[in-house]
């Protein structure tokens, strides 16, 4: 077929030369307008429903002004084209490949797109042609909908792949994110028993940096089911896959509105052999009519699938003849696979395998009961568990003004058992509320009976279950809950109060940040440098960013060279210095090596500026303030051969802004390390933890105390597992005055050893200050742990993994040091590893960004914890204050609410999970109303010079929003 466009083009403002510079000739595929078929069905990124046919640059006939383009296409025999170019400009087609477009004989529609010099200096629409139609004959006709299955209990079309061609017919590819992926289907590996016809489909993705790689039921016409919300159903798919992370994402679509995300049913491990999976779908939102689902591969590797099943689940079973038994089916007597009013609520990494046993009941249980039991395998972390179906009709319907008793019968060889319980308000989705119980292993059927605790306010529904936290097999039937009476409502109604809550942010990471500092005015500087990607350091790319985390406005910051593995610290100004970086990447013969270069980054203009250089380079360097507020700096690489560290103690001056000669500074010449956790003390001398990041543990105990000014170090006793303390995490506990420190987790990835979950504590303030056993971190022995110092005095601990940059942790908790307790809360809903970052926010929110992990992607979601204390009822607030403060003296502070105490808070600065400069101080006051008096301590090691974030927190534990003030200045 000839493509053929003749075109004029007159000079422009910015196109001064007369001309066409380039033709294109484009083929629309819409149902809408005609079309057999709908490129956007095939590929829903294609959202102009377009194909490129060809392209001309030079006029076949005439000029560029005024002449006629050409181009050719072969029309395609057999039904399909593969195209270098269409209208996906979300996951555009890769320089090299093809994307393969099925294209039935019928009437599509043919536009050119001309461009000139104009054009191209100020990309727009292009000038268009007229649209016209043409018929192609390629030998196919469009393909009919698949029959529904002959199971006409299951609603899915087409749900083994039986049809279709490079993608299944009436499934399509819902891929986003920056990945590479390729597609197959296969007829030979599938599971066994399949049906005749059946293919499993699989997605194979390199280069994972974001986003996932999935298929899903297409939103053609007679292709995702139609559902009801007066309807339960349960989905199944049987998968097998070499990615660490699936998932099941559902989308819902509605009479009068287009498809959306809803929610994700399943998050699935690798899985070496075929395996079924079937959940339960949750309640179907009011007015949805049709449902979309897919499997989904988060990461890189091969995702395969096959065998979707969506049925309608039957009416929830009638109240039992116990009118007082609230639970429904409690027995289990209906429903296959999962009961009937049950649903599948496990989380974490662990393999697992259900059964329902009709013959292991307890002795006495009703006719037709049944017993369901969890095998767990694998364990790492999270849970196995059976829980009340969010169905309508299925979880109990409850009131804060009435008592409840929990029962269940179970038996188990799980060392460690839970009752969960959830809740549901009338406005707003399901959420965890506490732990009714924990159980031991039971080698028989044992009964247990727990008064649930006060209902919180808004309630209106309960979900429960029975929850295997371990390898072993745990079993469950004869659910109970009975009304005892009335109750009066909790003074503290949302569960929230006690676990806070996450969410994942709209907004995502600017670069490829490995370090981030809160600035004075609330914006977050992330420097990536190279982001530990080579291509970049060889081609001197280097990039920052300043974001504001509200609003996601972002400026890009010119960055002189590469900033990755420096250190960094906020001056007494308010500046940021930095320190080092990567001046040489590694090779086989060679290791990296350090920059001597220093730069201050200045807020208020946006700039970096160079002062002199260290003397010598560093790569993971420790930069710690001290009272005076000179900043201290030692360990990480050097500028020298064969990853030679640095022994130089170095020490910058902040009133004449420069690094002193090495012969001005006390000098141990001790090698401390790479990011060697170095702390001030309040007597002004430093405190090494133990903490460090890659390397062998320094000799001796592993922890020392250091006096810079005289350049004596002494052993610390006590520390255990002080060969397993690399990327570990460590933190001055709040408050500050106590000196009390923790180290939390951490291994030895340079020998491969496994991770621990140890913690220690240790006073400083003590006459000979010795580490001590603390409580274990909940969960299993991980490093690259984040610990942030919160407004309300605790520590959050949040992520990790147990290998070298794999092995995610879900698991999250909160250490009060009041009690040294931990409470254990919802994890992160993103997993972080290797480069992963915290920061706490003025307004009191945590923000956990980032993660490296060994495939050398970087994780660009952003992550944001809500504390408890933003859920406890009217956050008081600071009306007036002060905008600095000098050491000792006393603030006036205007308030509201019921004000207990105050604290300042400084400034993150953080990388690779350490921040050896964060603390919180707090700030005795008097007075009563609002009015309060603050005094600011006098000791300067205490509170060393410099921008801090101004709470105060209520007697509920409710936390102000910061206000900034600058000390000692």
């Amino acid at each position: 077929m000839q493509l053929s466009a003749t075109v004029q083009d007159t000079p422009g403002p910015t196109g001064p030369t007369a001309g066409v510079r380039q033709v294109e000739w484009w083929l629309y595929a819409d149902k809408n307008q005609g079309a057999p078929t709908d490129f956007a069905d095939q590929y829903p990124n294609n959202v102009e429903k377009k194909i490129n046919l060809g392209m001309a640059t030079v006029p076949a006939s005439g000029t560029a002004a005024n002449g006629t383009f050409q181009a050719s296409f072969t029309v395609p025999s057999g039904g399909t084209i593969a195209v270098t170019w269409d209208g996906d400009h979300i996951t555009p087609i890769p320089a090299g490949q093809t994307r393969t477009y099925q294209l039935p004989s019928g009437n599509y529609r043919v536009q050119a797109h001309l461009q000139d010099d104009e054009w191209l200096a100020n990309p727009g629409t292009p000038g268009l042609t007229q649209v016209n139609t043409i018929t192609l004959n390629t030998g196919t006709a469009a393909p009919a909908p698949t029959p529904p299955p002959s199971d006409a209990s299951n609603l899915v079309v087409n749900g083994n792949y039986a049809t279709g061609t490079d993608i299944p017919t009436c499934w399509m590819e819902g891929s986003w994110g920056t990945n590479s992926r390729s597609a197959a289907l296969s007829a030979s590996d599938v599971p066994a028993g399949s049906p005749a016809g059946t293919r499993s489909f699989a997605y194979t993705v390199t280069g994972y940096q974001s986003g996932d790689a999935k298929i899903m039921a297409s939103d053609g016409t007679g292709c995702a089911p139609t559902v009801s919300a007066s309807t339960s159903y349960t989905l199944g798919v049987q998968y097998k896959s070499t990615v660490a992370t699936n998932a099941i994402p559902l989308f819902t679509a509605t009479s009068t509105g287009g498809w959306q995300y809803w929610t994700t049913l399943s998050t699935l491990p690798a899985a070496g052999s075929w395996t079924q999976v079937t959940a339960p779908v949750p309640a179907i939102p009011a007015g949805t009519t049709r449902l979309s689902f897919g499997m989904a591969a988060v990461g890189n590797g091969t995702v395969m699938s096959t065998g979707w099943t969506l049925r309608g689940a039957p009416a929830p079973t009638p109240p039992p003849s116990d009118a007082s038994n609230l639970v429904v089916n409690g027995n289990y007597a209906t429903g296959t696979d999962i009961p009937t009013c049950w649903m599948e609520g496990s989380w974490g990494t662990n393999s697992r395998s259900a059964a329902l046993s009709a013959s292991d009941v307890p002795a006495g249980s009703p006719a037709g009961t049944r017993s369901f039991a969890y095998t767990v395998t694998g364990y790492q972390s999270g849970d196995a568990k059976i829980m009340a179906s969010d169905g309508t009709g299925c979880a109990p319907t409850v009131s804060a003004s009435t008592s409840y008793t929990l029962g269940v019968q179970y038996k188990s060889t799980v060392a460690t058992n839970a009752i969960p319980l959830f809740t549901a308000t009338s406005t707003g989705g399901w959420q965890y509320w506490t732990t009714l119980s924990t159980l031991p292993a039971a080698g028989s059927w044992t009964q247990v009976t727990a008064p649930v605790p006060a209902i919180p306010a808004g309630t209106t529904r309960l979900s429960f279950g029975m929850a295997a936290v371990g390898n072993g097999t745990v079993m469950s039937t004869g659910w109970t809950l009975t009304a005892a009476g009335a109750t009066t409502p909790p003074p503290n109604a949302d569960p929230r109060a006690t676990t806070g809550e996450w969410q994942i942010a709209s907004i995502t990471l600017p670069n490829r940040g490995i370090h981030q500092t809160l600035l004075r005015d609330g914006r977050v500087l992330v420097i990536s440098g190279s982001g530990n990607d080579e291509g970049n350091f060889r081609a001197g790319q280097f990039t920052t960013h300043v974001w504001n985390p509200i609003t996601g406005d972002m400026t890009q910051i010119p960055t002189p060279e590469d900033m990755f593995c420096s250190g960094h610290v906020t001056l007494p100004d308010g500046r940021i210095l930095i320190q080092g970086g990567t001046k040489a990447w590694w090779t086989p013969t060679d290791g990296f090596k350090g920059l001597r270069s220093s730069y201050i980054f200045d807020p208020a203009t946006n700039l970096f500026t160079r002062t002199n250089d260290a003397n010598e380079g560093h790569w993971y360097p420790t930069l710690t303030k001290l009272g005076n507020g000179n900043v201290w700096m030692g360990g990480g690489l050097t500028d020298q051969a064969n990853q030679y560290g640095g022994h130089t103690t170095e020490m910058f001056n902040t009133a004449t802004g420069s690094w002193l000669p090495t012969a001005q500074v006390p000098q141990t010449w001790t090698y401390w390390g790479e990011y060697p956790h170095m702390f001030l003390l309040g007597d002004g001398r430093l405190f090494y933890t133990g903490a460090h990041t890659f390397g062998d543990q320094r000799p001796g105990s592993g922890s020392s105390l250091y006096n810079w000014l005289t350049a004596q170090v002494a052993d610390i006793p006590g520390l255990r597992d002080k060969d397993l303390r690399d990327h570990a995490g460590s933190v001055l506990l709040p408050p500050a005055q106590n000196q009390r420190f923790m180290i939390a987790g951490g291994g030895y990835i340079d020998k491969g050893a496994a991770p621990t979950n140890s913690v220690d504590l240790i006073n400083m303030n003590d006459a000979s200050p010795t580490w001590h056993p603390g409580p274990d971190l909940p969960g299993p022995g991980r490093q690259y742990v984040n610990l942030t110092n919160m407004f309300d005095r605790t520590v959050l601990a949040s992520n990790g993994a147990t290998g070298n940059r794999t092995g995610n942790i879900s698991a999250a908790s909160i250490f009060n040091p009041a009690t040294d307790t931990w409470t254990t809360i919802p994890a992160d809903p993103v997993g972080r590893n290797y480069h992963s970052m915290n920061l706490l926010l003025p307004d009191g929110r945590v923000m956990i960004l980032g993660s490296n992990p060994i495939d050398g992607s970087v994780e660009m979601r952003v992550s944001i914890y809500n504390p408890p204390y933003l859920f406890r009822g009217t956050r008081p607030t600071v009306t007036l204050a002060s905008a600095s403060a000098t050491f000792g003296q006393s603030l006036s502070l205007e308030v509201t609410g019921n004000v207990a105490s105050a604290s300042l808070t400084s400034p993150m600065s953080s990388t690779h999970q350490m921040d050896t400069n964060s603390r919180l101080v707090d700030l005795p006051i008097t007075g009563t109303g609002t009015t309060r008096t603050a005094v600011v301590p006098s000791n300067a090691s205490l509170l060393p010079p410099g921008p801090y974030m101004l709470t105060v927190m209520d007697d509920k534990g409710a936390v102000s929003v910061a206000r900034w003030i600058t000390i000692g200045r």
